[in-house]
């Protein structure tokens, strides 16, 4: 995965958007390391979602889509209400045991 994609997630995140919800679980336990979380997020300024932070949730859905071992290393997938003021990022992890 492009670690310049990964990091530029995580800041656009963490300097954009608050955590309204978050939802993590784990299919076989925490020791399996399987992970499955949904996080809902709100821009902090009010706004609704702009075309910038998708365009960066979007290319790293499509990098990762290349990656033959994206499940094992994280999948990252977006979604934005019809209003446009929510996002939910779901993050998959499964491993191989």
């Amino acid at each position: 995965m492009n670690e310049d994609l990964t990091k530029q997630l995580a800041s656009t995140l963490s300097s954009n958007y608050d955590v309204v919800d978050e939802d993590e679980r784990y299919p076989y336990g925490r020791n399996r390391g399987d992970v499955k979380r949904t996080t809902t997020y709100v821009r902090k300024d009010g706004q609704p979602v702009t075309p910038e932070d998708i365009a960066v949730f979007t290319a790293k859905e499509q990098e990762q889509s290349k990656d033959s071992m994206a499940g094992l290393k994280g999948i990252y997938k977006h979604g934005v209400s019809s209003d446009g003021v929510t996002l939910t990022m779901h993050y998959n992890r499964h491993t191989a045991g």
